[in-house]
């Protein structure tokens, strides 16, 4: 703690006080003393010579009054590790989360709307993950994360209101892991074969251009070309199979082996998957996989599904990734297929800029002879000082059945996602 000059001098000033009170009194008991009178007289004397050098010394202006609207840290303090408090000393705990924010603009072929959205692939939500460290070979930890709501893209239509403010699970779980034996997680959270049809190095596939189609414009509904009658919404039409999402269920994956790793897990309802994925380098290019197969016999909706993805990123920046899918639901199987071109690069010094083009194609998904097509270009900038990612996407949609032919829904999505 600096303390001002005056101070520093008053305080010196009381002890020179003190100091010539108490050898005046020495020399007044006793001649044998002098000799400890002299020492005090010469303290005393440096004490004055530091006051009067105090007293020389420009004070330092304590400026005007701290307003209500200061920030309560300074900005030099967000340079410094950031620290969450647990409840007790043994968890490591760690607060995070994101706000994800959009306007979307919808043209059926008729009609057209702006709409005011939660990015649902990137939705807000927040989450709290604690760890707790054994020895060099048992950890465990866990997860609570709720996503907020409040017009979600994959269900706001033309005219559809926001509706109430809602939240909803994402995670509430918790695993232990040995090092050699892997883990064990126990809860609601990601079956095995959760994102496996999602992996993607584009930098984009967490916001934008990806191959869950249905998170965007999901509740615009297609319009009949011959009578204008509104058909399904885009969320029905498609589909990308991505596992069996997150689910109240047991999971063990195996520890990682030159990249790869395994993954089972049994889901509330009987259900159960596996997965396998790969993630690694091939001298100097970024590659990851992932495929994963469901047998969902015991619970409504389809029998089994089998579903992929692989994403390679060169050196240079630019990435191609696809992904693919069969699901068997009864008495027909529906199928898709999905690629994308990209290039992310630091191009503006402020974070990563990514690029992509991507295109779709679903088959028999709602019903037999339905046929569901989709691209779309987008462009995601990272502000690194900000933690936050802005971005902007065009997607064509279209649809067709053995019966009925539809209006193509174009629509333009613009927004950002900011993390802490």
């Amino acid at each position: 703690m600096r303390v001002s000059p005056r101070i520093s001098a008053a305080l010196l000033a009381g002890a020179a006080l003190f100091a010539v009170s108490a050898s005046s009194a020495i020399a007044q008991q006793a001649p044998a003393q002098a000799s400890e009178v002299e020492a005090l007289r010469a303290q005393v004397q440096a004490l004055m010579a530091r006051i009067d050098k105090l007293e020389k010394a420009p004070s330092t202006p304590a400026g005007p009054p701290a307003s209500k609207d200061a920030p309560l840290v300074s900005a030099d303090a967000f340079k410094a590790p950031q620290v969450t408090q647990s409840g007790n000393g043994k968890v490591k705990l760690m607060l995070s989360g994101q706000i994800g924010r959009a306007v979307q603009f919808a043209d059926d072929g008729y009609d057209n709307d702006t709409m005011f959205v939660d990015n649902s692939q990137a939705s807000t939500r927040i989450r709290v993950a604690g760890t707790a460290k054994l020895d060099d070979n048992w950890t465990a930890g866990s997860d609570i994360e709720f996503e907020t709501s409040s017009g979600s893209s994959r269900t706001t239509g033309f005219g559809t209101d926001a509706g109430a403010f809602s939240v909803n699970e994402r995670k509430a779980e918790f695993w232990v892991q040995h090092k050699n034996f892997g883990r064990i997680w126990v809860g609601q959270g990601d079956t095995a074969t959760n994102v496996t049809s999602e992996v993607d190095l584009s930098g984009t596939a967490t916001l934008v251009s990806h191959t869950d189609i249905g998170s965007l414009f999901g509740g615009v509904l297609f319009r009949n070309k011959a009578n204008r009658a509104a058909g399904p919404n885009i969320n029905s039409v498609f589909n990308n199979f991505d596992g069996l999402s997150r689910d109240d269920r047991v999971r063990y994956d195996t520890p990682t082996f030159g990249g790869f790793m395994l993954s089972t897990s049994f889901i509330e309802g009987g259900a159960t998957d596996f997965a396998g994925r790969y993630t690694g380098k091939i001298g100097t290019t970024e590659v990851s996989g992932a495929i994963g197969h469901v047998n969902n016999d015991s619970r409504t909706g389809f029998d089994t599904q089998t579903n992929g993805s692989i994403s390679v990123k060169l050196a240079n920046g630019f990435n191609v990734t696809a992904a693919g899918g069969t699901r068997d639901i009864g008495p027909r199987d529906s199928d898709f297929w999905y690629g994308k071109l990209g290039y992310l690069a630091n191009v503006t010094g402020l974070g990563n800029s990514s690029f992509v083009i991507d295109y779709l194609v679903q088959e028999d998904l709602a019903i037999a002879g339905g046929d569901a097509k989709a691209w779309s270009v987008g462009y995601v900038q990272t502000i690194d000082a900000f933690a936050t990612d802005f971005y902007i996407s065009y997607r064509n949609h279209s649809y067709d059945t053995r019966t009925v032919k539809y209006k193509d829904i174009n629509g333009v999505i613009s927004g950002a996602r900011v993390r802490f």
